[in-house]
């Protein structure tokens, strides 16, 4: 469990906008996620967390970890309706920490445990994991990231066709795209004179 969750047991009378569960697939109706979906609630589930360790090394039961949050706050029972209705673990956890938590999905600030791919995390009722979880310059690498696999995935040598693209197809590139032409443009002249040269510059040592 995350620092930054209280068990509802704990909590008495407690009202609060952000809630958790645990989630074990063999325990929980086929349909879960539909049922999630369904409930209309802006909610993160985790990668398959199926390789965290106990201290004495053996693998811990396959599960996800899920987390939502209402538009306004609601009772420990009203949140524990959302558990049993996903076949969720126990009482329903109360999250202090929304940011640290939707971290905590992934395992981003625990380096000892298993770590899970940003990628695989769901999301429902209109959340956003990479805008809670990330910070500012790390939405910004990960963007990135995604535009340079692009480029060498597709050939694209052209920084036009690179703001076409995004315009067009992916508009969440759009910013970056216009905001980092310097690197880009650099990226694209450099993917430009590999291909015409016919090799990888890095194999040849080129910096």
């Amino acid at each position: 469990m995350p620092k930054s969750v209280t068990s509802a047991k704990k909590t008495g009378e407690m009202r609060s906008r952000i809630f958790a569960t645990v989630v074990y697939p063999e325990s929980a109706p086929a349909d879960w996620v539909e049922r999630l979906e369904n409930a209309h609630i802006a909610a993160m589930i985790s990668p398959l967390h199926c390789l965290d360790t106990l201290p004495t090394g053996e693998v811990k039961k396959a599960h996800y970890h899920v987390l939502w949050r209402y538009a306004g706050v609601k009772s420990i029972a009203q949140a524990q309706e959302v558990v049993d209705l996903i076949g969720g673990a126990g009482a329903v956890e109360v999250v202090a920490d929304y940011r640290g938590y939707a971290r905590y999905l992934c395992h981003l600030d625990s380096p000892d445990k298993a770590q899970y791919a940003p990628e695989d995390v769901r999301c429902l009722g209109g959340a956003d994991w990479a805008e809670i979880a990330l910070s500012e310059a790390e939405r910004t690498d990960a963007l990135l990231d995604e535009i340079e696999d692009w480029i060498d995935e597709t050939g694209c040598v052209s920084y036009i066709g690179l703001c076409r693209y995004a315009r067009k197809q992916r508009p969440d590139w759009t910013r970056c795209v216009r905001t980092h032409t310097v690197h880009l443009s650099a990226l694209i002249r450099s993917a430009f004179w590999e291909q015409t040269q016919g090799g990888d510059a890095g194999d040849r040592g080129c910096c």
